[in-house]
């Protein structure tokens, strides 16, 4: 209970009563005593951040995620949906804290979980685990496209430089694996371990990247481990454009369909995935006419993008053709690769293009 202090401020308070009988045993008076006691709540409240926070970062420890995990699955479970977990770790850490000291790698997590807080909306969990180790908790994010849209955002914001007191700038950037309730595991356990395994991949595979735990081929006729859905966040506003991509989202989530069967039907695969190279060919191909029109700047960069792409895709193509498709990897190509990383990052650096300047003049161009 809270009482008036003496200077006129609430107090938490502990209240003492006791009751003095007569002679007769008849209740003859009840005295009170009120004690303040705010700094035992406090050291109450110290307890209890000790034991479920992390000292350094003050967010939650492993502890305290693993309760909240628990009780983040229960609830997909009761309303049948789905929930993301992202795996984080640091890339480039070890080298700051030796080369600049324990002080300096301490201010550079804080920092760290400041900018990831920042990402997330009040519903999600954002804990350290230990070292340079982190895990989100994303509730609210039941496709693969939405947990991928939050870590690219976190991955985004960690490798912009750190810059400390003193003015120096610290870079280091994350490895970040996306595991799924239930779509890759069922248990906090197995989700934390998929999460571990899918981040273990994108540092091996180069680090500053996002990858999605790639399970085991679903049994035939199962859906697909994912499907990429188009939104209208993705329009850059030039018409043409917007419809090729709709179009590659529709030839992709055909692959994807047919992908996770390829050992029942591997011709039509094959099909399937040359149609969305040809597609993706030439979308590129005339999406590069049309920034060019538009004297972008970033064109050359743009188009050595658009080479790096095919050469994967061509490469995914030519296993599926050889009969050991990846379907993981190929699931993680189109929605790692083409969607969050070059849609969601690179197309949408040209969108002020469409939306804030005029379309040029084509006909200046021409031959009179």
């Amino acid at each position: 209970m809270e009482l008036p202090h003496k200077d006129g401020h609430m107090a938490p308070a502990e209240l003492i009563a006791t009751l003095l009988l007569d002679e007769a045993g008849r209740p003859r008076q009840l005295l009170g005593i009120s004690r303040d006691i705010t700094e035992r709540k406090a050291a109450e409240q110290a307890i209890r951040q000790m034991a479920f926070h992390d000292p350094l970062t003050t967010l939650p420890n492993q502890r305290l995620l693993e309760d909240r995990l628990h009780q983040v699955i229960a609830r997909a479970q009761r309303d049948h949906s789905r929930m993301s977990l992202l795996f984080i770790d640091l890339d480039k850490f070890k080298q700051v804290n030796d080369m600049r000291g324990h002080a300096t790698g301490d201010w550079l997590l804080q920092r760290v979980a400041e900018r990831m807080q920042n990402c997330l909306r009040e519903s999600d969990t954002a804990a350290r685990i230990g070292g340079d180790e982190f895990v989100v908790l994303l509730p609210d994010a039941e496709t693969a496209q939405s947990a991928l849209a939050v870590a690219e955002k976190i991955r985004a914001t960690l490798e912009e430089p750190f810059v400390t007191p003193d003015g120096a700038a610290l870079h280091i950037s994350s490895s970040i694996g996306i595991a799924i309730y239930p779509d890759h595991a069922d248990t906090p356990r197995d989700l934390l371990r998929f999460g571990d395994e899918a981040m273990y991949r994108a540092k091996k595979g180069g680090r500053n990247a996002v990858e999605v735990f790639a399970a085991a081929a679903p049994a035939q006729n199962s859906r697909p481990v994912i499907r990429v859905m188009w939104q209208p966040a993705y329009a850059c506003g030039e018409p043409s454009i917007d419809e090729e991509h709709k179009e590659l989202f529709r030839r992709a989530n055909t692959l994807l369909d047919l992908a996770v069967k390829h050992e029942a039907d591997p011709p039509a695969v094959n099909q399937a995935f040359d149609e969305l190279l040809a597609h993706v060919t030439a979308h590129f191909a005339h999406e590069e006419a049309v920034l060019r029109d538009h004297d972008y700047e970033a064109l050359s960069r743009h188009a050595d993008q658009h080479r790096v792409l095919l050469e994967h895709a061509q490469d995914l193509r030519r296993q599926a053709a050889e009969g050991m498709l990846p379907v993981g990897e190929l699931i993680d190509f189109i929605a790692s690769k083409v969607v969050v990383g070059h849609m969601l990052k690179e197309d949408s650096r040209f969108h002020g293009l469409f939306t804030h300047a005029p379309r040029p003049n084509r006909s200046r161009n021409r031959t009179v």
